[in-house]
């Protein structure tokens, strides 16, 4: 069987070292990581901090992460989810082409305009991590995306 995408969804202990030791398990394990996201609650101690990583492996070395992962010191929760699992939601921000339309049909996406100069345009994109990787690929293909970052997280 073949690479799968995968999300992990991390609860750790806010502390330095907790980033480090899970990129640590996934680099020793040959998986390179496709996006990485991390948030906290600012100013509020003893919350645990959230770390969100989105990956490709096989469900043999998923599962094997997943158990690795799980015995982290610093790690108090860890949850899976297949790329295209219905819990989850996709963001990018992409630089297109100042003529770019966004008419073509991009079901299940949300798209805002948040700046515009003369040379280009800042779009975000929001939906379903299928609906928000087929825009940004086809954008790709029309020739109007100059530069795109995307992350995922659960909802």
């Amino acid at each position: 069987m073949g690479n799968e995408r995968w999300v992990f969804v991390i609860k750790v202990q806010d502390k330095p070292g907790a980033l480090t030791a899970i990129a640590s398990v996934f680099s020793s394990r040959g998986v390179s990581l496709d996006t990485t996201l991390g948030s906290s609650a600012v100013g509020i101690t003893d919350t645990p901090g959230t770390i969100v990583l989105s990956f490709r492996a096989t469900e043999r070395k998923k599962e094997t992460l997943l158990r690795t992962v799980s015995r982290l010191q610093q790690v108090q929760q860890v949850q899976a989810y297949p790329y295209t699992s219905r819990e989850l939601r996709s963001i990018a921000i992409a630089r297109v082409a100042p003529e770019e339309k966004m008419d073509f049909a991009a079901k299940g996406i949300q798209t805002e305009i948040i700046s515009e100069r003369g040379d280009s345009k800042t779009m975000l994109i929001t939906g379903s991590t299928q609906a928000v990787d087929k825009t940004v690929e086809t954008l790709r293909e029309r020739g109007t995306l100059l530069d795109a970052v995307g992350t995922v997280m659960a909802v």
